[in-house]
């Protein structure tokens, strides 16, 4: 079984949230709606238009009272798990048990510029898992005494809709969230680039999952990623080249494409970035903008379009269904869209409301007959 979901990534206006939120329930096969929880733009599209997506998400509960609704992502760093977990009741009574709570270990534009650390955030996505599934599940006062929280006494009323506690799909595709995923996750929701790095991904956490006493098929397999669909080649090879911006500040998806080579390394490190640990939880836009990009980008421009067009949903409706197909035949049972056409009429016959339905409407049988 597959569904589609998608993000309403920019919140610019209220108006223009609650007109997207329509449309999806107006047009056929959209099973979920999800809104990130930012309060800067994920470089390098650096835009900071975001409301909060306890409140709209709340409003979503009566727009939209037959979709299950998430936030794609939180973090346990900016609210204590106990608030994040009270929240996340809220909105699982407020939609009658249809809230998926997705959690990371956090991005640096969220925290460093508000005064939170990124240091040890893995470590403390797992503790804050850990704390919420306590007080969801445990009647009674909760005691809790680890590394970066504590409990005593604490009471966390009334339980969830969903039983035994409000579903958490853990975001990440890194070896230490695969286990924390295998370990607490109800879902699993990466941004993989490819079908291949997807599979393997899911076989290790369905191995910790055994070694646990898990079953697998106890997790529901999520993917998160951006959709760009054009006809025409030129403004594809355009989407595609303004994507080599943000593919040379991924090292490790250029090493999964087969294109990195031995001076790489070399290059990075010159300008004092550590390839080997260069994620959102290290840069930010901030950062991007100090950064000789100039400097990266020779390292992606020899990358044909065909093998760029690999790691991201951008082509055609064709181009774009199978790429969508490959990643079902990995493994993926719930997307979540993002989708990059812009909403001005200059963009027809593709503008935003044109793929949202050309996914839900077109695509999306072609997936499930």
């Amino acid at each position: 079984m597959v569904d589609f979901g998608q993000q309403l990534f920019f919140s610019r206006s209220w108006d223009l949230v609650k007109k997207k939120v329509a449309m999806m329930v107006e047009q056929k096969n959209w099973s979920s709606c999800w809104v990130p929880d930012h309060l800067r733009g994920l470089p390098p599209f650096a835009i900071d238009d975001f409301l909060s997506p306890w409140t709209m998400l709340g409003a979503f509960a009566e727009l939209a009272p037959d979709m299950a609704l998430g936030v794609a992502v939180t973090d346990g760093i900016r609210l204590h798990p106990a608030i994040t977990a009270q929240n996340a009741v809220s909105l699982d009574h407020q939609t009658n048990g249809k809230f998926i709570l997705g959690i990371g270990a956090g991005e640096k534009m969220n925290l460093t510029a508000y005064g939170f650390s990124t240091k040890r955030a893995v470590s403390r996505l797992r503790e804050a898992i850990e704390v919420m599934k306590l007080l969801w599940t445990q009647q009674g006062p909760v005691d809790f005494s680890g590394k970066f929280f504590k409990l005593r006494q604490a009471v966390l009323v009334p339980k969830p809709v969903q039983q035994p506690s409000v579903p958490i799909w853990v975001a990440g595709n890194g070896p230490v969230t695969r286990r924390i995923t295998a370990e607490f996750g109800d879902g699993w929701f990466p941004f993989p680039g490819l079908p291949r790095i997807y599979k393997e991904g899911l076989a290790d956490i369905h191995q910790h999952m055994k070694r646990l006493g898990r079953n697998p098929t106890e997790l529901t397999t999520g993917f998160w990623g951006r959709v760009y669909m054009h006809d025409d080649p030129v403004q594809i090879s355009q989407y595609l080249n303004r994507f080599r911006g943000e593919l040379a500040l991924n090292p490790w998806l250029i090493q999964q494409m087969g294109y990195w080579k031995e001076d790489f390394a070399d290059i990075y490190k010159d300008l004092n970035i550590d390839p080997n640990r260069l994620s959102l939880l290290t840069y930010d836009a901030d950062d991007v903008a100090k950064l000789d990009i100039g400097k990266l980008l020779p390292l992606v421009s020899d990358i044909p379009e065909s093998d760029l067009q690999r790691v991201i949903l951008a082509g055609s409706i064709q181009e774009i269904t199978r790429k969508i197909q490959a990643f079902v035949d990995a493994g993926v049972e719930h997307f979540c869209f993002e989708i990059i056409n812009g909403m001005s009429r200059r963009n027809s016959p593709f503008t935003y409301f044109d793929v949202s339905r050309i996914l839900a409407e077109d695509i999306y049988p072609q997936l499930t007959n």
